[in-house]
């Protein structure tokens, strides 16, 4: 619900300048979610994404995107200390250790950017562009045996579908040139929430969009 408040918000922001076309895509990424060891984790994996992009003069584009990173299962045990005591149920508290599945994990961004290109040199141009929205981390958790339930609920982490939400910072840099009149096509670097550890998602991306109107 949040990322689509987010969208919502930033649809209604005013458009007070003089719209010099739509672009209308999606893109293709290898993308990583960040760990405290390095500048990816193992958490890697393709990440497709859709975008809609409005350019407000002819290098200016002001872009919506939603991302998707699908990430694998994950298992972990924990073993029996005082936080187990905060379950409700009395039989609950007396569990040696739970052991906890995390299924249909993914994480998704949703964004907007205002990207810049700049003048073409050989039929190409750089861009760079910054922008910002929500990142959620998504799964489904259960657990064993029977009564962990009550000790992982107590802990934070209830079981069933999960999420969470943080603000998500981007910055893009990259090539953009057209094929033909009507499709351009992008490629370079996403960068979310740098340097944010486990917060954070790198991506290198390739994109194609469908142009309509002047630009």
């Amino acid at each position: 619900m949040r990322s689509i408040a987010t969208v919502g918000l930033i649809l209604s922001l005013p458009v007070t300048v003089a719209a010099q076309g739509f672009e209308l895509g999606g893109s293709v990424s290898h993308g990583c979610t960040g760990d405290s060891s390095g500048f990816c984790s193992g958490d890697t994996g393709v990440m497709p994404a859709i975008y809609g992009a409005l350019w407000i003069s002819p290098k200016v584009q002001f872009l919506l995107r939603a991302a998707n990173l699908p990430l694998d299962d994950q298992s972990y045990s924990t073993q029996r200390d005082d936080r187990f005591n905060l379950a409700d149920d009395a039989a609950n508290r007396t569990l040696a250790r739970i052991d906890v599945s995390s299924t249909a994990r993914s994480r998704r961004l949703v964004s907007a950017e205002i990207l810049y290109h700049f003048a073409p040199e050989s039929g190409l141009e750089a861009v760079l562009g910054a922008g910002f929205g929500d990142l959620s981390d998504r799964a489904r958790l259960t657990c064993q045996p029977a009564g962990c339930e009550g000790v992982l609920g107590a802990r934070g982490s209830p079981v069933g579908d999960w999420a969470s939400h943080v603000n998500n910072l981007t910055m893009v840099a990259g090539l953009s040139g057209r094929i033909g009149r009507r499709v351009r096509m992008t490629g370079g670097v996403r960068l979310h929430n740098f340097a944010g550890e486990s917060l954070s998602t790198s991506e290198l991306f390739l994109g194609a969009g469908m142009l309509f109107g002047k630009r």
